[in-house]
């Protein structure tokens, strides 16, 4: 009876040590070794493999080795890869109502971005969780500006130049109420149009139009902040069921701790990109307050296509009570 007793002990124990078995999360990403990106998701693998003593290991692709950002969604629907830290087309594929915070002409300034962003991240995570997402942290893509090759201080001088037609539902439909016909271009094909003078005009983040050279081929940049980006980390839900559930909040927290860490080094980046665009003969260009409504009115001719659609409209609604909340002394 006691033999008994100790075999079924030994094997209680042996399914307990085979239950914490090893598990490795593989994650990719777009963004580059050694750039601020790689280095917050490098820390926060360390902090979770440190944190679980190696229960739980983190696998990180960088560069986009894996692929664009939707090769990396296919792979993760294939088992391939768990997740990944994502800045562009996966955000609005894996969370379609993340494309409200994105939406032209929604933020005025850092300090609102920061104050919705916390309210509706409980939203974005259902949301997220609903596409087979678990959301683990948030962090800045950034403010997209306009650059030129000639100057365009307003909406007249814009429909006149060759614009480029990036992949963003949110910005295709500004520019069909303010109508603005734009060329389309695979972003790695932009410098090449610029060179040539296929496009004239191009959008994005300043630390991305320095990164890809952009500034070598314009002249100008408006001031006017146009759309907000998010990023983050995200894994599978099959990928985080994996994780031993002693174990989920200790990567939730690392991946969050992680990505807030880095919004303030992006906005850092951000300006110092500005500044160096300057240096290098790029002239800011100021919108006038008309400019800066006009652009506003085409928004929200846009939104009517855009809400409901593009995003839910629950989510919308959210999205401006708190902004009504912050605006209103």
């Amino acid at each position: 009876m006691k033999r008994t007793i100790y075999c079924a002990l030994w094997m209680m124990l042996a399914m307990a040590i085979c239950s914490h078995a090893a598990v490795t999360l593989k994650l990719a990403t777009q963004a580059p070794e050694g750039s601020i990106w790689m280095r917050a998701l490098n820390d926060a693998k360390a902090e979770i493999e440190s944190a679980t003593s190696g229960d739980v290991k983190i696998k990180i692709y960088p560069g986009g080795i894996m692929g664009t950002e939707k090769d990396v969604l296919f792979k993760i629907r294939t088992g391939q890869l768990q997740g990944g830290g994502f800045m562009g087309y996966a955000i609005e594929k894996i969370c379609p109502d993340a494309r409200a915070l994105m939406f032209p002409m929604v933020f005025r300034n850092y300090a609102e971005v920061d104050a919705v962003l916390e309210k509706m991240r409980p939203l974005l995570a259902e949301d997220a969780r609903k596409n087979g997402f678990e959301a683990l942290g948030w962090t800045e893509v950034g403010f997209s500006y306009a650059y030129s090759v000639k100057p365009i201080a307003d909406l007249d001088e814009l429909r006149a130049t060759k614009v480029w037609a990036l992949d963003s539902p949110m910005l295709l439909e500004l520019f069909a109420a303010g109508r603005i016909s734009g060329i389309p271009a695979n972003v790695t094909d932009v410098l090449t149009s610029l060179q040539t003078g296929a496009l004239e005009t191009v959008f994005g983040p300043p630390t991305a139009a320095v990164a890809v050279q952009w500034h070598t081929r314009v002249r100008y940049y408006n001031t006017m902040r146009l759309t907000y980006a998010v990023g983050g980390v995200f894994v599978s839900n099959v990928g985080w069921k994996s994780i031993p559930a002693i174990h989920q909040e200790t990567v939730r927290e690392a991946f969050d701790k992680h990505c807030r860490l880095l919004t303030p080094k992006v906005r850092k980046s951000d300006l110092e990109a500005l500044d160096f665009m300057q240096a290098q003969g790029v002239q800011p260009l100021e919108a006038t307050p008309e400019t800066y409504e006009e652009f506003v009115r085409i928004a929200d001719a846009a939104l009517e296509k855009g809400k409901g659609a593009v995003f839910s409209e629950e989510t919308w609604d959210a999205l401006q009570l708190f902004l009504l909340n912050l605006r209103t002394p």
